[in-house]
């Protein structure tokens, strides 16, 4: 029998920088909590030096508990949330899959983390690693543009807030998805940590009182983000409590569904999929699509209820380049924007990075040139699949690769506008990881776009995705009804020799792609440990058209203040436009596993208070 909960948590909580490593045998010794900083949107604070963390040793068995099962796989959870990684591991303890602890943390940020995602007001790109089968699958969570949207009707209104800025909220049933396929438990048991959390009530993080500074008008204009946000007639300080009533009231009535699903079937497995089935059903075709169509219609929304009735979130092919050494990179295929994450690794992955640091300006350099690169490829190419061709194959060529890098000139920056590669034309997030006891992953990054919107008296925080489309008739990208946007999430997973290897994901519109492929490099080029991986000083480039209205394309490197001066003096020498502390760098996590799965280590995003990793006890 595992450990209690409690008691593992207490042993094995790492957050912040005090988390360097963690094994299943051996809890880290008591740190101190790592200072606030400040949200990835604001100036980065100056990031600490990390710790060196141990080496990846074999686990030996404890002299007071008896040997874990040879085939015992590790359990670990890191997200940005320590309440929602608690969550994670109590699932897990329970006996749920990878994907119960994956829903269970995504419930959760949902309640503590409105302004970032939603289980049922976002979209979700995620991987799925079934050990069972020795497969990844890629979920498509994202949901189409509105039938009633037109070009003409939303162009003078791209800039605006509302419930027209919503694309149809997919999550819930790419999350259903993996519950069916994937799932150990009951549906209630899943969702009851995240609806105890809306009762009971959380603290506000210092991240949280951030947006709802910048939400402050939108909020006053609402009587129901009011009732949530505002204290006497201030908005909610950090410290403060915060309770979702109907949030927990909306997640408690899908449990009932899924209860009053499961109990018309027989045997477990029939049953199981039938609560599963009832409580798609009562969000896409049901009460949930009412409400929300409803509020649509009232503030000049697109939504329509065969819009809802009609849609199914989808397993797909992951998309993959091979690195080298036995590693497989894979990402999510198109419409999500992960494939320029591949594209610019595959410039660099025959570049000799023996010896290299990180932090060396031509290290730096060559990377840079290779984001640009792969952007403006992803905006001339990626789109929706269903409605442009999205040239994948050409795109991750190794020859493509070798003629992309022959492009880049060390001793000059790029600037846009950058020439697509190809000689043809085309027709707010979290991100967290999960491993289970049977060797099942999860790498998950889902959203809502920033937008502090309720409906009605849903408690539904809905998505702003329609301001990730564009407006040009012209685009791959462009809004149309039906369309799925050019989707900025994007997770990714290693594989090593066939198993997962590295689960990583860095939040930030199109920071993403960028910022996980310097945390690959990081890890696998340049020989860091997860937490010294996520704490190293990031760039942000901006030398494209961005994705969010109006789409500017500034030609600005931002980098974090820790950045060596010597370092800046430098890559300004090549024509880089440098700006220091002043971008959106993100927030990353990472969970890397040993070859034989009995060892995880994490990195949880120091710049985040709230962000938390933890390894639960092989075998008990």
């Amino acid at each position: 029998m595992r450990h209690s909960i409690r008691r593992s948590l207490a042993a094995l909580l790492c957050a912040g920088m005090a988390l360097t490593a963690c094994t299943a045998q051996e809890a880290p010794s008591p740190a101190a909590e790592a200072p606030a900083s400040q949200p990835a949107s604001l100036p980065a604070p100056e990031t600490p030096t990390p710790s060196p963390s141990p080496s990846l040793l074999s686990p030996s068995p404890s002299s007071t508990s008896p040997e874990p099962p040879q085939d015992q796989h590790v359990e670990a959870v890191v997200s940005s949330n320590s309440l929602a990684t608690d969550a994670g591991a109590r699932i897990l303890t329970a006996g749920g899959s990878a994907a119960d602890s994956a829903v269970a943390v995504a419930a959760v940020l949902s309640v503590v983390e409105p302004f970032y995602s939603s289980v049922l007001g976002g979209d979700t790109w995620a991987l799925y690693y079934d050990a069972g089968i020795q497969d990844v699958t890629s979920l498509n969570a994202v949901g189409p543009v509105g039938s009633k949207a037109t070009l003409e009707d939303y162009t003078p209104r791209a800039g605006e807030y509302g419930i027209h800025q919503a694309i149809l909220p997919g999550a819930w049933d790419g999350w259903m998805l993996w519950l069916r396929d994937h799932g150990n438990l009951p549906l209630r048991e899943v969702l009851a940590p995240a609806i105890e959390t809306a009762r009971a009530g959380y603290p506000v993080s210092s991240e949280m009182t951030f947006w709802l500074t910048l939400q402050e008008q939108n909020i006053r204009n609402s009587p129901k983000l009011s009732e949530l946000y505002l204290r006497g007639g201030g908005l909610v300080a950090t410290g403060q409590t915060v309770t979702q009533s109907d949030l927990a009231d909306t997640l408690e009535a899908l449990a009932t569904a899924y209860d009053d699903g499961a109990a018309t079937a027989g045997d477990a497995a029939a049953s199981h999929a039938a609560g599963i089935q009832a409580a798609r059903d009562y969000f896409y075709r049901g009460p949930l699509a009412e409400a929300i169509v409803q509020y649509s219609d009232e503030f000049g929304g697109y939504f329509t209820l065969e819009d809802f009735a009609g849609y199914e979130a989808e397993q797909v092919d992951p998309i993959s380049i091979d690195w080298g050494g036995g590693l497989q990179v894979l990402q999510n295929p198109p419409n999500s924007q992960g494939i320029a994450m591949l594209m610019a690794l595959n410039i660099l992955k025959t570049e000799d990075w023996s010896g290299r640091s990180p932090s060396d300006p031509d290290v730096i350099h060559r990377q840079v040139e290779a984001v640009k690169l792969a952007y403006a490829d992803r905006f001339a190419y990626v789109g929706d699949p269903d409605r442009t061709d999205v040239p994948v194959d050409e795109l991750l060529s190794d020859d493509y690769a070798v003629a992309q890098r022959t492009r880049i000139d060390m001793d000059t920056a790029a600037e846009w506008p950058i020439a697509a590669g190809l000689d043809r034309q085309s027709t707010d997030t979290t991100t967290f990881h999960v491993t289970d006891s049977e060797g099942n992953a999860a790498a998950i990054t889902t959203s809502l776009g920033g937008q502090f919107l309720v409906v009605g008296e849903t408690g539904i925080h809905i998505n702003e995705r329609m301001k990730f489309m564009s407006v040009d008739p012209e685009n791959v990208n462009v809004v149309a009804p039906g369309a799925t946007v050019r989707h900025t999430s994007n997770p990714y997973m290693v594989m090593r020799d066939g198993r997962p290897y590295l689960l990583g994901g860095n939040t930030g519109v199109d920071t993403q792609p960028q910022a996980q492929l310097q945390q690959f490099m990081n890890v696998v080029a340049f020989g860091l440990s997860p937490q010294e991986a996520v704490a190293q000083p990031r760039f942000v480039s901006t030398s494209f058209p961005q994705s969010i209205f109006p789409y500017p394309a500034d030609n600005i490197l931002h980098v974090e203040t820790s950045f060596a001066p010597a370092a800046i003096a430098e890559l300004r020498s090549r024509g880089h436009n440098i700006a220091v502390g002043q971008g959106i760098f993100g927030t990353a996590n990472i969970l890397e596993i040993t070859e034989d799965g009995t060892v995880a280590r994490i990195g949880a995003e120091p710049r985040n208070e709230t962000a938390s990793g933890v390894v639960l006890p092989l075998g008990q």
